[in-house]
């Protein structure tokens, strides 16, 4: 693929029918200065595509203009979005939040601290959780005098490279006659969804949600082991009547 089209990519950009192929072909090339040029663009569809594509890129050079943007009050979720994929941080819309750690060299060029993710994690939570270096288990109390196990796995990653957080819990064993029930109930989950995992060579059903490791803060992963617990208990007992997940 020839780096000497990006101009014409980048004029594809202006246009709905081409601007995703055009898209997809600067990411390709990696061409970071026609994107970030493209910021400046009174069309906000082509600032759009660039406020992604950048993200995609990871580009450093972004960063300063992307936080530009959010001043300006432009595509204020894309820009947070990208400013967090590129950065391993989220300030959310904060500006002077990000303006500060962009006046601290390193800050946001660091990747995830899993041992300091953790920790404040465990602090919000009140769980001191058990496991090392990728893996941890948070034991949390849920109604009714019962107690749900949490897993988080670090390290992971999608097939484009993508650095993942997965959180899971079980909720006991998989039965052909509750999938249907299960994959419908999925409709109406706002975050995380029911399958089926392998655990010690036997099927279990398990309440499973998977995360950019790019947005994980302490608070919002906080947030998901509640709710992955909470529901995952909820099933296990409606399966079951045990506590022993």
């Amino acid at each position: 693929m020839a780096e000497g089209n990006t101009e014409l990519w980048v004029r594809q950009l202006y246009d709905p029918s081409t601007r995703r192929t055009a898209r997809r072909n600067l990411i390709a090339v990696g061409a970071v200065q026609p994107l970030l040029g493209c910021l400046d663009s009174p069309n906000e569809s082509v600032v759009w595509s660039a406020v992604e594509s950048l993200g995609e890129l990871r580009s450093k050079e972004a960063i300063e203009p992307l936080i530009g943007l959010l001043e300006r009050g432009v595509l204020i979720l894309d820009v947070c979005e990208a400013l967090t994929r590129i950065t391993g941080k989220d300030f959310g819309a904060d500006v002077s939040r990000w303006k500060k750690a962009l006046g601290e060299p390193g800050k946001l060029t660091e990747g995830l601290d899993i041992v300091d993710c953790v920790r404040k994690t465990s602090e919000l939570l009140g769980v001191h959780p058990t496991g090392s270096g990728e893996t941890y288990i948070f034991k949390l109390s849920v109604p009714g005098d019962r107690f749900q196990k949490v897993a988080v796995f670090f390290g992971k990653a999608d097939s484009d490279g993508e650095e993942l957080v997965v959180i899971y819990s079980e909720c006991g064993p998989a039965n052909p006659k509750y999938y249907e029930a299960l994959l419908r109930k999925n409709m109406t989950i706002p975050a995380g969804a029911f399958a089926i995992r392998d655990v010690g060579g036997q099927p279990q059903i398990v309440m499973v949600e998977t995360m950019l490791a790019a947005s994980v803060t302490p608070s919002t992963l906080a947030k998901r082991i509640e709710n992955i617990a909470s529901r995952a208990d909820s099933v296990e007992k409606s399966l079951t009547n045990e506590d022993r997940r």
